[in-house]
């Protein structure tokens, strides 16, 4: 699965380093290709999300998410509802702006505490912010290509894919193995339930020999009194003798 969203995620940045190779081709020149990349990639990421084994997490809802807005996107572009530039433009940047927001995540803020992994994610989502943004404007500002705009776009989003493609892990989904790999999972938990065991054992018998020294001080403080209170009654004995 991570190889698949690789493989997926390379082609979508290719795509985009095409239309930025072609800015000046208009976007309808190119639809048919970005569109059906579009739709592919959606519905890898659909079966990822459904499929893959991730850690304990909601990663599988965010690829869910992201795989049915691209899907839709592609659908749309493929089938011709994108009738010119300027429509292109204002989709990809809604686009842009959703998928930032949805990517952004609340622990991306404690930017000091932050590893190498958060840090990525942190940029790209500030790029599709700005990238998004931007695009709402162009017509008003620089006036940069539409196709230009949105292979830069589709260079971000796999990007972002491509870091994405690392939180899978690196296991085989299980229709593909089928039992081979829910015996070795099983085989993976007996053994971490045997470790567990064995040093839940090894701590009874060390609070076993506690609660035994504990005991024989005890024996021996008890005996101690018991000699000094027979010791002082001997004394008093003799005493009264005398």
């Amino acid at each position: 699965m991570r190889t698949l969203m690789m493989i997926a995620s390379v082609a979508m940045i290719g795509a985009g380093v095409f239309c930025v190779a072609n800015a000046s081709a208009a976007f309808l020149s190119v639809a048919f290709i970005i569109g059906l990349i579009m739709i592919l990639l959606g519905a890898f990421e659909m079966i990822i999300g459904r499929q893959a084994d991730f850690d304990v997490s909601e990663i599988g809802v965010g690829f869910t998410k992201d795989g049915f807005l691209m899907l839709i996107f592609g659908m749309v572009i493929i089938s011709g509802q994108v009738t010119d530039d300027n429509t292109a433009q204002m989709m990809f940047a809604l686009w842009m702006l959703i998928e930032g927001v949805l990517a952004f995540r609340s622990e991306w803020l404690d930017i000091m505490e932050a590893d190498v992994g958060h840090r990525i994610g942190v940029t790209l989502s500030t790029l599709m912010f700005i990238g998004g943004g931007y695009m709402f404007f162009n017509n008003s500002t620089l006036r940069l290509s539409q196709t230009l705009l949105i292979g830069i776009c589709m260079i971000i989003l796999g990007l972002r894919r491509f870091w994405q493609s690392f939180s899978i892990e690196y296991s085989r989904p299980s229709f593909v193995t089928g039992n081979e790999e829910k015996l070795m999972e099983a085989q993976e938990d007996e053994k971490r339930a045997l470790a567990k065991a064995k040093e839940g054992i090894r701590e009874q018998k060390n609070a076993q020999r506690r609660i035994a020294k504990i005991k024989a001080d005890m024996a021996a403080e008890q005996d101690i009194m018991m000699s000094a209170a027979i010791t002082r009654q001997e004394r008093d004995a003799e005493r009264e003798m005398e």
